[in-house]
């Protein structure tokens, strides 16, 4: 007897078998939240509704078992919708323990009874189904505007149950006006729910929350297309066997022995070739499968995190493990430094404790890959580079799972140490490899800034502390220069009374400026500034007189006003010293030396002018104000010129220089009087 099997029932038949391994998948799926056991459930009962339809010569609501299979698989799926409406941390038991959820399940099951045994019209039970697809509809659109910034997980879910939804509304919607299925749109459930079926597997692959993590082996995708491109071959070679003895001749037979021996050669080359199905495996990897991550939104949230980051502080470690974790979704970390072979531990995160076990793991890693920037997976018991490392072992393996080397100018810096929970698992394929090594460089040259951010910070403490002691140097020569003037000076007037009175009082400054010096060098930092009112006028006349007086040629003073300024007068004095004492070390004995003060404008004008060797205008643009150049060798320091130019400009005020080799040069102060 012939059995002749219509498309329609091909078509079912067909996605009973797709249901029955999208079933198979979900064993494999260890958790056991409401959204997992509800799909399981549907999935299965997919596979009995799909079964019964393609042997089934029968449309649907004729028979009482076809009804009861339909409003089953109807029901399974609208509560597997509520259930993505619910919460996605609880269990079935849990879930069912709602008080929504029992009054959705008493009206579904009111329903299923109802028309079992009441409602023996095809017509009232199709009304009741249209009903139930309709409340369905409006729970899948629900589902998609609270998806919110999850619509890239849930958009598969609402592409494959709303088509079919759809599709079942339209037939039922006609059913119930014309009083009958429409066979040729009933037929096409079928084939439509088999092409829906990949949308809900990437759907329940993207929904992280719900746990669901289905594997499609890639391996086996990998065998299926190598069987199938085979198949393909040898039918080119039947087509091209057939061609040769259509236009063969007395050669046929020649021909077709030589290019199936040949076609079969390359084949067999192909297949075994381990280069090629490498090269074929990564090739089916990149271009038919997903990704495992959405790469742009996860670089969003490396950056997001990185930029937690504060140079030069203590959170630079424990964030960017932190980043390294949250870049692939594990919970335990531990970052490692490898520093002068010893393993330095510098941030941990979650349960993972580095521990005798891990250090011994890692001076194996050192010893046997050197500086190999090559990720290992100890959890992978087929990795021949981790069965070396393990059969080393004196201990049990390692806490953690990935091991992520960390390379600085080709040198091993150190370690990241990943580990996660069953569920959180990742296999550590090409992609992943690739994904971490990227993430490193990222992360690790963070870790390299921080470093070097530290070392110039300490850097410019020493250039702060070196600097400072630079300029109590430049005020001990001063304090030196009054000791010198003070001990001449005292040959000639040891018995005058007003000498030996100033000469006290001259002491009594250098004591205070000794122990303000002293506490400078003491605390690190600027001494602070002794601000008073001070006569300009009487100040330069004391300091031409007492500090000035000892070299040639002698200054002169020309007071055209007097003024006042509010201003720290030692170190005042200090720079006009140093600018007097140079221009008398640039003019010879017999030249001049003048300065002049004077007020416009609401400012004190203070001219230092000299007949000396003077100064070009590069040397003045490059080297004058330059500190620690200078041009009387071990004898200066070189910061009194640009001292003198930080505290006018502290002041406010300017410091101009006009100069001509030859000629002299012109010091110009100018500072506002209030």
């Amino acid at each position: 007897m012939n059995i002749e099997v219509t498309p329609g029932q091909f078509g079912f038949l067909l996605a009973a078998i797709g249901y029955l391994l999208f079933w198979a998948l979900q064993l494999t799926v260890r958790v056991h939240t409401a959204q997992k056991s509800l799909l399981s459930a549907y999935t299965l009962c997919s596979v009995i509704w799909a079964v019964h339809n393609g042997v089934s010569l029968q449309l649907a609501f004729i028979t009482d078992f076809s009804f009861i299979i339909e409003t089953i698989q109807k029901s399974l799926l609208l509560l597997f919708l509520l259930s993505a409406l619910s919460k996605t941390d609880i269990s079935l038991r849990q879930w069912l323990a709602l008080k929504k959820v029992q009054l959705t399940l008493l009206v579904l099951c009111s329903w299923l009874i109802v028309g079992w045994f009441i409602l023996h019209t095809a017509g009232l039970r199709l009304m009741g189904t249209l009903l139930l697809v309709i409340v369905m509809l409006a729970m899948v659109e629900t589902l998609y505007r609270q998806s919110g910034g999850q619509k890239w997980q849930f958009k598969p879910l609402i592409i494959a149950v709303g088509i079919c939804l759809l599709l079942d509304f339209y037939l039922l919607a006609e059913a119930a006006l014309l009083s009958k299925i429409n066979q040729q749109t009933w037929q096409a459930r079928g084939f439509v729910n088999l092409f829906m079926l990949p949308f809900l597997v990437v759907a329940v692959k993207r929904i992280k929350s719900w746990g669901i993590n289905v594997y499609v082996s890639r391996d086996i995708v990998l065998q299926s297309s190598l069987v199938l491109a085979a198949g393909i071959y040898l039918c080119l070679l039947a087509v091209v066997g057939y061609y040769l003895s259509y236009i063969g001749g007395n050669w046929t037979t020649l021909l077709q022995v030589v290019f199936v021996v040949a076609g079969t050669a390359v084949l067999g080359t192909l297949v075994f070739s381990d280069g090629l199905r490498r090269k074929g495996r990564v090739f089916i990897e990149k271009h038919f499968f997903a990704n495992t991550f959405d790469y742009r939104e996860k670089w969003v949230e490396l950056t997001r995190e990185l930029k937690k980051i504060e140079f030069a502080n203590e959170n630079t470690a424990q964030v960017c493990l932190s980043a390294w974790c949250q870049a692939i979704g594990y919970s335990h970390g531990a970052l490692i430094k490898l520093q002068q072979e010893q393993l330095l531990l510098l941030a941990t995160q979650g349960q993972l404790l580095f521990g005798e076990n891990e250090e011994q793991a890692l001076q194996l890693v050192i010893k046997e890959q050197k500086n190999k920037q090559w990720l290992l997976d100890f959890s992978d018991k087929k990795d021949s580079m981790i069965s070396q490392l393990r059969s080393k072992m004196t201990h049990s393996g390692p806490a953690f799972s990935i091991l992520i080397p960390i390379l600085k100018n080709n040198q091993l810096w150190g370690f990241c140490l990943l580990d996660s929970h069953v569920n959180e698992k990742l296999r550590l394929n090409w992609e992943l490899r690739d994904y971490l090594n990227a993430v490193t460089e990222q992360i690790a040259s963070y870790l390299f800034m921080d470093e070097a951010s530290k070392a110039l910070s300490e850097n410019a403490q020493f250039v702060a502390f070196s600097r400072m002691s630079a300029f109590v140097v430049h005020d001990l020569k001063n304090v030196k220069a009054q000791i010198d003037m003070l001990l001449k000076n005292a040959q000639k007037h040891r018995h005058n009374p007003e000498f030996v009175d100033d000469a006290f009082t001259t002491i009594e400054a250098m004591q205070s400026r000794l122990q303000n010096m002293l506490a400078q060098l003491t605390n690190k930092q600027s001494g602070q500034e002794q601000l008073k009112k001070t006569a300009v006028g009487t100040l330069l006349q004391t300091l031409v007189a007492e500090r000035c007086s000892a070299n040639l040629p002698l200054p002169s003073l020309t007071l055209y006003h007097d003024c006042q300024l509010t201003i720290d007068a030692e170190r005042f004095a200090n720079v006009l010293f140093h600018l007097i004492d140079n221009a008398q070390h640039a003019t010879p004995d017999d030249g001049e030396v003048q300065v002049v003060v004077q007020h416009c404008e609401g400012q004190l004008r203070l001219e230092i002018i000299d007949t000396g060797c003077g100064m070009s205008q590069e040397f003045i643009q490059t080297r004058l104000f330059k500190p620690f150049d200078t041009t009387k060798g071990n004898a200066g320091m070189g910061i009194g010129a640009y001292d003198a130019l930080t505290f006018v400009q502290q002041q406010q005020g300017q410091l101009l220089v006009s100069s001509e080799v030859g000629h002299g040069t012109t010091f110009t102060i100018l500072l506002p009087l209030n």
